[in-house]
């Protein structure tokens, strides 16, 4: 069998499977960027690849550069990570007796009559689309994408990448040292539901433990206002775009995804369980999926700041509770949602789409 997987990334999941499908003797090729972990890994295993970075949905440099490789290396699959890669492989590889999988990573934003939706995940020539989480696979079924293309692969993660780790410090965002620290990391966009979270901060009493970490850019204007409270300033803490984000999530009691709709299942979740560290969530998207109510974690309303400020409560006046679901959460990600079924999934989805019937698509 052989197979290119187009659009690698700095995604450690990725590049785990990609080892994975080395190792149990699938002749893997890769298209990925420069500067990714992908490439350096390659490099290491000796795969096969090509260095490009996808410049938009019709990139006519990628284009030439995949006729080339199919012309020369007649693969079976074709998987692509990126709605930019997989709306390029389509176009180079018109008429060939490919099979194509796609990949689904978040919910919304996908309409049948946007012109370039036809050219990835509404394209019938895409034989599977590998979804996040089973959220996001229900959301492509009620946008009408037929059942048997698609199949849920959760991103899954391992506790040991972080068995040498060590936590960063919060002193330098003049967090109190003997504070509970709630983090949250991601671009503070609207659907992330930060406002929600700022709003939870102001109905803590007075005299509560509890400080918030930010981590990312902020993107939504409500933010800023919203922390300039009087009673909300004082706890607030923002860290900015790191590249520590996984270690500073690490050094946070516990942590927050307050999203309000189209999560699909938040790598900082699984980078925090995989360390122990338990969540406070929102019942959106796949997050229901990772956290298992007051085993793994709490889920809340979405939108209802009074619920997770009482969660949030109830975890900083209760340390032996915050540790109990934090060595669940590990156990979370050590079991069903453990890398190695991601790589085993994804042999499985190969396997199967190599020994179906193929015919030329146009």
């Amino acid at each position: 069998m052989k197979v290119l997987q187009s659009g690698l990334s700095n995604d450690r999941t990725e590049n785990y499977v990609l080892s994975g499908l080395h190792a149990a003797g699938i002749d893997v090729h890769v298209v990925c960027s420069e500067n990714s972990m992908g490439h350096a890994l390659c490099k290491e295993l000796s795969v096969t690849h090509h260095v490009h970075d996808f410049q938009s949905r019709i990139d006519r440099t990628a284009i030439r550069l995949l006729r080339e490789m199919i012309a020369e290396h007649d693969y079976d699959i074709i998987h692509s990570y990126t709605n930019r890669a997989l709306s390029n492989v389509l176009l180079a590889t018109r008429g060939r007796p490919i099979k194509h999988v796609g990949y689904r990573g978040t919910m919304g934003h996908l309409s049948r009559f946007d012109p370039a939706a036809w050219m990835t995940y509404f394209n019938r020539r895409v034989d599977k689309i590998v979804c996040v989480s089973g959220a996001v696979e229900q959301y492509l079924k009620n946008c009408r994408v037929a059942n048997h293309r698609l199949t849920t692969i959760h991103k899954g993660h391992d506790p040991d990448w972080y068995q040498h780790h060590t936590s960063a410090s919060l002193a330098e965002f003049g967090i109190p040292e003997h504070a509970f620290v709630i983090g949250f990391v991601g671009n503070m966009r609207p659907v992330k539901g930060v406002d929600v979270l700022l709003e939870a901060i102001r109905h803590l009493p007075a005299d509560s433990p509890i400080h918030l970490l930010l981590v990312g850019e902020v993107r939504d204007p409500r933010v800023a206002r919203l922390a300039g409270h009087p009673d909300v300033a004082p706890r607030v803490h923002f860290a900015g775009f790191r590249t520590d984000a996984p270690a500073l999530a690490g050094a946070c009691q516990i942590l927050t995804m307050p999203s309000v709709d189209r999560e699909g299942l938040p790598r900082v979740l699984l980078e925090g369980m995989s360390q122990g560290i338990p969540a406070v969530v929102s019942n959106v998207g796949g997050m229901p999926e990772l956290i298992e109510q007051e085993i793994s974690g709490l889920i809340v309303p979405p939108r209802d700041s009074q619920a997770l400020a009482a969660a949030f409560q109830r975890l900083a006046s209760h340390p032996n509770e915050v540790e109990r679901l934090g060595i669940a959460a590990r156990e979370r990600i050590n079991g069903p949602f453990h890398v190695r079924h991601t790589l085993e999934k994804t042999i499985k989805l190969y396997t199967e789409l190599s020994s179906s019937p193929t015919t030329p698509k146009e």
